[in-house]
């Protein structure tokens, strides 16, 4: 097959991932309940770079600790009695479950409690419809740094451009708003792991060794050229190379 041909291939494996990893998430919901939203994006954020059953265990435990105090009439007053102690609660019960001898690290906590920051000083604490109404206004690029500590001075503690472009490319896919995002800036909704790298990599659309941000552009490019949404060979690439054994079998039958 010629790469094109790969690359929709490859494309086409996200009808899987969005019927296996979206299908939970209402946009109705989400946009309606900040706390929703906001256990959303930290279903994002927590995936750091390591394996995917760490960064789950450790999602399960922060949601473990907040769905008690969030997920339940008068969240919106119990966040701002909260912020005024600085987290303080929270902060000591992430404490005893997440960080050396545990699982996960002590920034994962600091990821959390600025996350709280975060949301607290949205306009109805929801990072959701905040960042859809940015994105459909066409800020999308300014959003994506603005949520980046490291571009950021009020971003958040561990978002960089990977979580930044996996919490927006999923939540442009619920949204059905990714005609909104310009192709110059389709790289906001690229997130780079390893199995998106190895892949890129294999079909030589970068060199090995190439930085994430060439390997973003080059993704980008090549999807441009072979008419398909380089969202959607993104979402492919990782469902692919995180079950390329369960397909092998699959393909064996």
């Amino acid at each position: 097959m010629m790469n094109s041909e790969l690359l929709r291939t490859i494309a086409d494996f996200s009808k899987r991932y969005r019927s296996e990893m979206l299908i939970d998430f209402d946009r109705g919901h989400l946009g309606a309940d900040w706390w929703a939203a906001l256990d959303f994006f930290l279903s994002r954020a927590c995936f750091q770079g390591r394996r995917d059953e760490v960064s789950e265990a450790v999602y399960k435990r922060v949601r473990a600790v907040l769905h008690p105090i969030f997920g339940r009439v008068g969240s919106s007053a119990r966040l701002g009695r909260l912020r005024t102690r600085r987290w303080a609660p929270i902060q000591r019960a992430l404490d005893k479950r997440i960080g050396k001898g545990k699982i996960g690290k002590s920034r994962d906590i600091d990821m959390v409690l600025s996350s709280l920051d975060f949301v607290s000083r949205l306009p109805k604490l929801n990072i959701v419809t905040y960042s859809v109404t940015r994105i459909r206004k066409g800020e999308i690029e300014d959003l994506y740094y603005d949520l980046q500590r490291g571009e950021s001075p009020g971003g958040i503690v561990q978002v960089g451009p990977k979580i930044a472009s996996f919490f927006l490319r999923d939540l442009v896919c619920i949204y059905g708003c990714e005609d909104c995002v310009p192709g110059r800036l389709a790289f906001c909704l690229q997130p780079i792991d390893v199995w998106v790298r190895k892949i890129a990599i294999h079909l030589e659309l970068a060199e090995q060794g190439a930085d994430d941000d060439r390997i973003r552009e080059a993704i980008v490019a090549a999807c441009r050229k072979a008419g398909i949404s380089a969202l959607q060979f993104n979402q492919g690439a990782w469902y692919a190379g995180s079950h390329a054994f369960d397909l092998l079998l699959e393909r064996l039958g």
